[in-house]
């Protein structure tokens, strides 16, 4: 049963056909401090039944959709949070520790047009894949911080803001089907005002298990939405740079060396695959655009 203190909240958790990471995740989000949130579990037109994962939770919402992509998920659940003041977002994927809810809510304070990103950590630290792709991300956003970059941005796994600016802004653009709707959401938030803050001590694990197959495609797909993010760019004569310089990329292939990371050799090499299949991706991407 919710309480009034959690009652303003809503946790919208886009999910699609993985009844088995929804269902562990659904354990972690019971366990947190100041719960049990309203949680809206958008199904994007899964094949099997999602309904028996939710029903033991009497504070779990479940929603179904025909697959629309988890863009559209994420915007169904956030219209269907009527009364919440406040929208969390993160993946059927993660867990989130105790913590996480309070520490985001507490980064965000009800203030207006601000958009609050948590930390990111790798559940899956024997998993070179799984390792290398958070280092990526990690990097991100420590480089684009520490620079006060334009293009900082916060993945949808862990974030929170006012349901009442998402639904202003419009959500997430439902175009960006593959990749980067975090980056456009990011830079249209900024765009209209608002600001970002990192709250570090809001922590989620992500248990995105990955082999080389699925991370090929996975920053192949990065690659394709780059591209769709620089289209869009374009297309609002947004002229913020979209390529950074050299010590950019020299940076982002040393990371796993200066972090001093698991495998620090095989997580370098792994960055320095994601670029090349982001260019793939986004050569791709390219392709498809001449052929239509």
């Amino acid at each position: 049963m919710l309480n009034s203190a959690s009652a303003s909240v809503a946790i919208v958790v886009p999910t699609y056909n993985r009844p088995d990471k929804l269902a562990r995740c659904l354990t972690f989000l019971e366990r947190l401090d100041g719960g049990p949130y309203r949680t809206i579990v958008v199904d994007d037109g899964s094949p099997q039944d999602l309904a028996p994962v939710c029903a033991p939770y009497e504070w779990v919402q479940l929603v179904r959709q025909d697959n629309a992509g988890p863009g559209a998920a994420r915007n169904t659940g956030a219209k269907k949070a009527e009364g919440a003041d406040l929208l969390v977002f993160t993946d059927d994927d993660c867990r989130p520790r105790t913590d996480w809810v309070r520490n985001l809510v507490t980064a965000q304070n009800g203030k207006p047009l601000l958009l609050v990103g948590g930390k990111v950590e790798n559940a899956l630290p024997d998993n070179v894949f799984s390792s290398a792709s958070q280092s990526l991300c990690s990097f991100l956003y420590e480089y684009y911080h520490s620079h006060g970059s334009e293009m900082t941005f916060f993945t949808t796994n862990n974030m929170i803001c006012r349901r009442e600016d998402f639904l202003a802004l419009g959500g997430f653009d439902t175009d960006f089907a593959i990749a980067s709707e975090d980056r456009d959401f990011s830079l249209r938030w900024k765009s209209h005002g608002g600001t970002l803050a990192y709250a570090e001590d809001a922590v989620i694990d992500h248990a995105h298990d990955l082999s080389l197959r699925s991370f090929w495609k996975q920053h192949s797909n990065y690659g394709r939405g780059a591209r769709k993010l620089h289209t869009t760019m374009d297309g609002r004569a947004d002229d913020r740079p979209k390529i950074e310089n050299a010590g950019f990329y020299f940076g982002m292939l040393t990371y796993p060396l200066r972090a001093r990371l698991r495998r620090p050799l095989s997580q370098a090499f792994l960055v320095g695959l994601s670029q090349v299949a982001m260019v793939a991706g986004y050569a791709k991407a390219i392709r498809e655009e001449k052929r239509a």
